[in-house]
């Protein structure tokens, strides 16, 4: 039986977290030995299969500490003589390691010094800018101990990490997308609700949403916003600011955001930038109308424009709100794209990415 680790930050509410748990839960489906390392003892939001191996720091992370107390964490968790990371991949022998994000498999590439096959896969918009201190663990990294392979959500990742490697020895590459959870199918009468869930942060473009929904002709409707993050209350204010207070949803943190999209009709993604959005997946999957902006990566290879929803250039606010208005005027179209939505399950589901993740890490294909 092959042994596989999975390096994640945690298992709270999050894009990395939700891809990896999913794709743990379906790897101890396919015989193979599984091991979910979080980097940090956050609280559980996903559930993983009892059969994957589950391990968190015995140490909490310094989140009211100074910048001493927080690199004195990390360097307990990536030290490559003796940190968490070493010792437990160690004490694994796995045959491959896989990390997603910006920053853990750039310090887990140094920490385990090649010792075992890697697979990194970036999550994040494809022309990110990193800090400097980022940059410089990434290209140390890079050169002492590159991965063996590359997983790219979309085909502008894969070219941005082709130029990056162009002119070294150029690890493999291949572009697999983040499977669309199947969503839980409520038998629940739909409400006149337009939603967007994701972390409560600006970055997400909820005071965008906000902004749309305020234009709306639309008596009756209501805005949902699902979800919590550190930006919760001034997208509040910003609602009250507006005098929507009784026309906006605050949700917070949810264990049953199936339940809100089963209600809901229309779904809005207003992002300053993403790598590949889930949560417009799964809205899709839901069979929800969708409408979002055409950012530098990720809903335009999600999205046919017209079919199953509509893609707004970026920052185009008139045309969001036409197009959301058109929807809103039009129950039989919310239906007939929603259902063109709903196909996504069949292109995105998790056997089939589940599989090419396989295919790739274990054949190298």
């Amino acid at each position: 039986m092959k042994k596989i680790c999975l390096l994640a930050p945690s298992l709270q509410m999050g894009g990395i977290e939700r891809a990896m748990s999913t794709l743990a839960n379906y790897f101890v489906t396919k015989d193979i030995d599984v091991y979910y390392i979080a980097m940090f003892s956050f609280e559980h939001f996903f559930e993983l299969d009892s059969r994957v191996k589950y391990c968190e720091p015995e140490i909490e992370y310094p989140k009211n500490g100074g910048i001493v107390k927080i690199l004195n964490y990390y360097k307990s968790i990536f030290s490559p003589f003796n940190g968490y990371v070493v010792r437990k991949i160690s004490s694994i022998a796995p045959d491959a390691v896989m990390s997603f994000g910006d920053w853990i498999p750039h310090l887990a590439m140094l920490s385990l010094r090649g010792k075992y096959p890697f697979y990194y896969a970036n999550r994040s918009n494809p022309l990110i800018t990193y800090s400097a201190i980022q940059e410089f663990i990434r290209r140390l990294a890079y050169k002492l101990y590159p991965p063996t392979g590359i997983i790219a959500q979309t085909s502008l990742a894969k070219e941005r990490k082709e130029k990056i490697f162009k002119g070294k020895k150029m690890p493999k590459i291949k572009v697999i997308p983040n499977p669309a959870r199947a969503v839980t199918h409520y038998d629940f009468p739909k409400q006149n609700y337009i939603i967007a869930v994701g972390r409560m942060l600006w970055s997400k473009g909820f005071g965008r949403v906000i902004d749309v929904f305020s234009k709306l002709n639309a008596p009756g409707w209501k805005l949902v916003l699902v979800g919590d993050g550190p930006a919760i209350n001034e997208i509040k204010k910003k609602t009250a600011s507006m005098g929507l207070d009784d026309r906006v949803i605050f949700t917070g943190k949810s264990n049953n955001v199936d339940g809100w999209l089963a209600k809901s009709k229309i779904y809005l993604m207003a992002s300053y930038k993403e790598g590949f959005p889930n949560a417009l997946c799964e809205a899709m999957a839901a069979g929800l109308a969708c409408v979002s902006y055409d950012i530098v990566a990720g809903p335009r290879d999600i999205i046919n424009d017209g079919i199953d929803g509509y893609l707004i250039p970026d920052g185009n606010e008139r045309l969001m709100v036409e197009r959301t208005q058109n929807l809103v005027n039009n129950p039989n179209l919310i239906i007939s794209m929603g259902a063109n939505a709903e196909k996504i399950i069949d292109t995105l589901s998790i056997e089939r990415i589940g599989d090419m993740y396989l295919n790739f890490i274990c054949n190298g294909k």
